[in-house]
């Protein structure tokens, strides 16, 4: 009977060992890795998809009612008056601000709105968290500066994502990307962010007449 191991029995035992603690880290390795990658690929197309379909809405609450330019605090881009409220460069019929309506008012979802998961313009969505277990979407709204300097026969807008406390004619979204979960090392770490301008331009339409 047998006592014991050959040495090249335990030659082969210490390769075998050796073996183990070399690829499985290597494998665990990538399998983080490989999971890492595939929250970033899903963060990432939501934020685009989210972005997207936050552009698309209306610029504000009564942009809902109206295909106005709406009126804002802000002196730049404003509508005259003695022009019959049109922009420069406006006439009858174009985008306008004739029916002299204003912004909402506020930034965020309306307190009058029935349904509270009702996002029908671009600032319903302000400060508003869309959680999963791996990852996170914050989006903040918030009106920039609308200065601009005329140059010979163009005009030149600044923009920069200043938050202004009045309402101008320019809206910005932000969607920040950050990690979620277990992952201590990883959690709240940033993956991606959108940004995205709006300017308060009016509705499109088209006038129809029967033949």
């Amino acid at each position: 009977m047998r006592k014991g191991l050959s040495l090249i029995e335990l030659v082969f035992t210490i390769v075998i060992i050796a073996v183990v603690f070399i690829v499985i880290p290597k494998i665990v390795f990538a399998l983080n890795k490989s999971d890492e990658f595939s929250i970033k690929q899903d963060a990432l197309f939501n934020g685009m998809t989210l972005m997207q379909m936050i552009t698309h809405l209306s610029w504000d609450e009564n942009s809902t009612s109206s295909n106005d330019i709406l009126q804002t605090a802000s002196s730049n881009f404003s509508c005259n008056s003695t022009l019959g409220n049109y922009r420069i460069g406006g006439f009858r019929g174009s985008r306008n601000c004739e029916n002299n309506v204003n912004v909402f008012g506020p930034l965020g979802h309306e307190a009058s709105e029935v349904d509270k998961y009702l996002y029908n313009d671009i600032d319903d969505f302000n400060a508003i968290d869309f959680n999963t277990s791996k990852y996170r979407l914050h989006v903040d709204v918030k009106y920039i500066a609308d200065t601009f300097a005329y140059s010979g026969q163009n005009a030149k807008i600044t923009l920069n994502n200043n938050a202004i406390l009045t309402s101008t004619n320019l809206k910005y979204i932000d969607i920040n990307i950050s990690y979620q979960g277990n992952k201590t090392a990883l959690h709240g770490n940033t993956i991606s962010q959108f940004s995205f301008v709006s300017a308060n331009i009016g509705k499109f339409f088209i006038s129809k007449r029967a033949w």
